[in-house]
């Protein structure tokens, strides 16, 4: 699957280097990297093996914006080619509460 270019994104999107906790429920048991951000997701470089549409959960610390917990829903896995192991997902969150938003703009407005 393609990405899409950046006329398509419907935020900003910055590059970033920073590890998350994630997992398939609020304890979070896997530990990656985020390497972009936007106010409407991220790109989590991960080799583990996730199916679009599948939802996650995220929390990162920042030094400004504190903890950081969200919900998101993988959109696409993306492969260095067919059959080779992942290089990442791309994340799209889902249902940011307003403080979570608010961490996040601000977040975004320190790596611009």
């Amino acid at each position: 699957m393609t990405m899409g270019t950046i006329e398509q994104r419907r935020h900003p999107r910055v590059n970033v280097d920073f590890f998350a906790d994630w997992g398939w429920g609020p304890e979070c048991e896997f530990y990656d990297r985020v390497t972009s951000l936007s106010i409407s997701g991220c790109f989590l470089a991960t080799k583990r093996e996730l199916d679009s549409g599948q939802e996650i959960y995220l929390r990162w610390s920042a030094e400004r914006a504190g903890t950081i917990s969200l919900k998101g829903a993988v959109r696409y896995q993306l492969r260095v080619m067919e059959g080779a192991p992942p290089t990442g997902a791309g994340i799209e969150f889902v249902n940011v509460p307003g403080e979570s938003m608010k961490k996040l703009e601000m977040l975004m407005s320190s790596n611009i």
